[in-house]
């Protein structure tokens, strides 16, 4: 079982985060400049605040910060093989994969069902603390469907909960930048 939290915006860098009950659980704030996006702020029900600072790479929380060059990569199995599939098949899902550790447990970020859903994976403990992101889409003939991150209950560490959810911004925002280059 899991606990859906709701981005109430399109924009997931300028939004409330919210359960179904309602109440805002995280909210996102973003100041950017002539030369685009500068920080977003992530404050957390919990009092807990995140910071991803778009210009330097790099995430705090709670004061701690950390360069994105150290705390993701793309794993054991990256090659210059692997980098050829991928420019060779652009669709492929199963390539679009990355490893992000703060602490003791590290989390496999990878895309599925064409980029709308977004798993973090633990690769180490209970697979059942997997953390499901799934992506704004929108519709012609009816609702659009908002962004929505589903947490497991039994993950109770809001540390690794707000590290979560900046890795995950930080993948989702870079995956729409590069779509909007593309076209």
């Amino acid at each position: 079982m899991s606990i859906a939290l709701t981005f109430v915006a399109k924009d997931l860098l300028d939004s409330a985060v919210v359960g179904p009950e309602g109440a805002i659980h995280y909210s996102t704030i973003t100041s950017s400049g002539m030369m685009g996006r500068k920080v977003t702020t992530i404050n957390s029900a919990s009092g807990l605040v995140g910071m991803i600072n778009w210009r330097e790479k790099e995430f705090v929380i709670n004061g701690v910060q950390r360069k994105w060059d150290h705390l993701k990569s793309r794993g054991e199995l990256f090659s210059a093989y692997v980098l050829l599939v991928v420019l060779a098949v652009d669709a492929d899902d199963s390539v679009s994969e990355r490893e992000w550790n703060w602490g003791p447990r590290p989390f496999t970020l990878k895309y599925h069902d064409f980029h709308k859903e977004l798993l973090a994976t633990p690769n180490m403990g209970n697979a059942t603390d997997t953390v499901r992101f799934m992506t704004y889409n929108q519709h012609l003939f009816h609702e659009n469907e908002r962004a929505t991150i589903y947490f497991p209950y039994q993950m109770q560490d809001e540390f690794e909960k707000m590290f979560l959810l900046m890795a995950i911004l930080e993948t989702e925002t870079h995956r729409l930048d590069v779509g909007d280059k593309q076209q």
